[in-house]
């Protein structure tokens, strides 16, 4: 085993300091390899600088130091102050911190608003749920109610996510609370970790990682979040625990641990699972005697949640084997090495880059320590082991890196936001790290000897370094100003029709016609957006005459024949120069020139659900709409945002303003 440990050692500083994120073709890989190549770099930069400020003041530290300070070894005292409390006292007290600080980074840094499409479209669905539906009810027009990230099923619009996240935000939709989802399960999985760690590693370094991962900015970020993320590291965490407990051999904690399996893979799949076996075989490796029975225990325990996602899959998209992902995307969104749905490369050296990119950016985000985390953490598995708990730990975070690695998708929010179930694991390695490090200079003599303090000074300023940065961290991830809410009509029940997009009335339309969302985005990113628009007032209508010719092979990239046009601040459309509008392309450019505004972002706020005083819908313009006026019993207005101003105006006189009057023409 040592060979392996120094493996992954060198492994470990090689991810940190080597620019394996290069290794991604930005014409290969589209515009998520070119945004992830550029952030990567960015941390690599940093990392670098960072790692050779840190050297050098450590070099200066221990030159102008004294080697024997005077006084009581500060060490010691953080020591015994952490052992001091009982082990659930302080597993308590790490979970509600975390808990309290998670809240207020959504109350300050996110205004208890969602902070990405997936979340907007998980709320949506999550409002659904909490008044008893499965779906979101269509009526009328479906591409008035055809938001991203969901299908259109036979009982509604759904979005793409399993289930128990969305259920778990349903509960807080309905106590008006769904902001405290994300920061109650990350107290949650803050606690367990430190409870594990302490029963695995000892109390010190065990509650030194619980404090860490409370003060990690990467962490409270995105757990603060409506994230589905969140989730999932609650259920990797309590598998942790249960499963420490059941080496004890009582079936109630082997019961448990198969229902926190459960909780983490319906969530997310494909990480809860990889990752919930990585732990679970590396704490029973061990102990061969009664795995019959614990094993018998997993399956009973996490039974009710694979009937669960069954269920679920069942119900919304058609069989029990078949995500949400797949019936909006197709099959090109599943693992494995192979184009993804828009035809960017993903093979092994890409799974490398991105992979590499991924570790760059952790080592940097997880602290904001100026010196890599990863590479501290390399640095002291060449040194000497860890301890015997750490090898489970090791094993989550190999999972995590192997499952990400396996997968096509690698986004960046807040950081490396595939990553975010392993950050406890990530936590725990480093405080063992800290704790190898530092141990080779406990001894006697230890003080006196230079190369036993330079690791306790690069350690002290990494800690200082990320203190001094988390602030910045914090500040760059706020959403800005929080944007005025959507003034509400007076005449109740009410329908507004929010003012989105040219490119996304046409996706709605064809999303509603049956069009997959991987084709739409495929069709919009290589055709003029006048030759889309026709496609799908084609497809829409169910015109019998020849299907419109569009370049619908997935492909990346943009064809050099098409240029970028912008019709208001923010809203680009792909044109061919070559081409002259008809007067319905030109309508519809003209009713975007005062301004758009998305339609997920405010349908989670007022979602379109039978009862609620207030719900919103797409504008699709007069004709289209009054299909959906005519399933309504509400006063309509329309909703339209222009330099950051919303106006709510009376149907009528919005109708007027937007699509009325002559068609105009647009200057090519």
């Amino acid at each position: 085993m040592p060979l392996v440990r120094r493996l992954a050692g060198l492994g470990l500083l090689l991810a940190a300091y080597a620019p394996f994120h290069r290794l991604l073709d930005v014409e290969r890989t589209g515009p998520a390899g070119r945004a992830t190549r550029d952030a990567a770099e960015a941390a690599w930069v940093v990392g670098l600088s960072g790692t050779v400020i840190v050297a050098t003041l450590a070099w200066l530290g221990v030159r102008m130091s004294p080697p024997k300070p005077d006084g009581p070894d500060p060490l010691e005292r953080i020591e015994r102050w952490v052992r001091t409390p009982r082990p659930a006292a302080f597993a308590l007290f790490t979970g509600l911190a975390s808990m309290a600080l998670c809240a207020l980074v959504a109350s300050v840094v996110h205004d208890r608003s969602p902070t990405s499409v997936d979340e907007m479209a998980q709320l949506l669905h999550a409002a659904a749920v909490a008044g008893g539906r499965l779906a979101v009810p269509v009526v009328g027009n479906g591409a008035s109610w055809a938001a991203q990230n969901g299908v259109m099923t036979e009982v509604g619009w759904a979005s793409v996510y399993p289930p128990l996240h969305t259920m778990l935000l349903a509960i807080g939709v309905a106590s008006h609370a769904a902001w405290l989802v994300g920061p109650m399960l990350t107290g949650l999985a803050t606690g367990c970790t430190t409870w594990a760690a302490d029963r695995l590693l000892g109390p010190v370094t065990g509650r030194v990682a619980g404090l860490l991962l409370l003060v990690s900015p990467f962490w409270l970020l995105l757990g603060a979040t409506h994230s589905s993320h969140a989730a999932a590291a609650a259920g990797l965490t309590m598998a942790l625990v249960s499963a420490t407990q059941a080496r004890d051999g009582h079936i109630g904690w082997s019961v448990a641990t198969g229902a926190a399996v459960g909780v983490a893979v319906c969530a997310r799949p494909w990480i809860g699972l990889v990752c919930s076996i990585a732990i679970v075989a590396a704490l029973w490796w061990d102990r061969r005697d009664r795995t019959p029975a614990r094993v018998i225990g997993v399956i009973s325990g996490g039974a009710p949640f694979a009937a669960l996602l069954l269920w679920w899959n069942a119900a919304l998209f058609g069989s029990p084997w078949r995500l949400g992902y797949s019936v909006a995307f197709g099959p090109a969104h599943g693992l494995g090495f192979h184009d993804d749905p828009w035809g960017n490369r993903y093979g092994v050296i890409e799974a490398i880059g991105y992979t590499g990119a991924d570790l760059v950016q952790l080592g940097t985000r997880i602290f904001e320590s100026p010196l890599p985390t990863t590479a501290l953490i390399g640095a002291a598995l060449l040194v000497g082991p860890l301890g015997a708990g750490a090898r489970v730990f090791g094993a989550w975070v190999v999972a995590g890196l192997v499952a990400t690695a396996a997968y096509w998708h690698h986004g960046i929010h807040f950081g490396p936001r595939m990553l975010y179930e392993t950050l406890p694991a990530w936590s725990v390695l480093l405080a063992s790290s800290a704790a190898a490090l530092l141990g080779r200079g406990r001894g006697e003599d230890a003080p006196t000897r230079t190369a036993d303090r330079v690791p306790r000074w690069l350690l002290v300023i990494s800690i200082v370094g990320g203190m001094a940065l988390a602030p910045s961290a914090l500040r760059n991830a706020a959403l800005g100003p929080p944007p005025a809410r959507q003034p509400l009509p007076s005449a109740q029940p009410a329908v507004i029709f929010v003012h989105g997009s040219w490119a996304s009335r046409v996706s709605g339309r064809l999303v509603s016609a049956g069009m997959r969302r991987d084709s739409v985005e495929t069709a919009l990113r290589r055709n003029d957006i006048c030759a889309v628009d026709s496609y799908a007032r084609w497809r829409v209508a169910g015109d019998p005459g020849p299907e419109p010719l569009l370049d619908l092979n997935p492909l990346p990239g943009t064809p050099a024949s098409l240029s970028t046009r912008t019709l208001s601040p923010g809203n680009l459309v792909r044109v061919d120069p070559s081409s002259a509008f008809d007067a319905a392309c030109a309508r519809e450019a003209r009713a975007d020139r005062l301004g758009t505004l998305e339609l997920e972002l405010v349908a989670w706020r007022h979602p379109p659900i039978p009862g609620e005083p207030v719900f919103v819908a797409r504008d699709l313009g007069p004709a289209a709409n009054a299909r959906t006026l005519g399933a309504l019993n509400r006063t309509p207005y329309v909703l339209v945002e222009r330099e950051g101003v919303r106006f709510l105006v009376e149907y009528a006189e919005g109708m007027e303003m937007l699509w009325g009057g002559a068609a105009g023409e647009l200057v090519r």
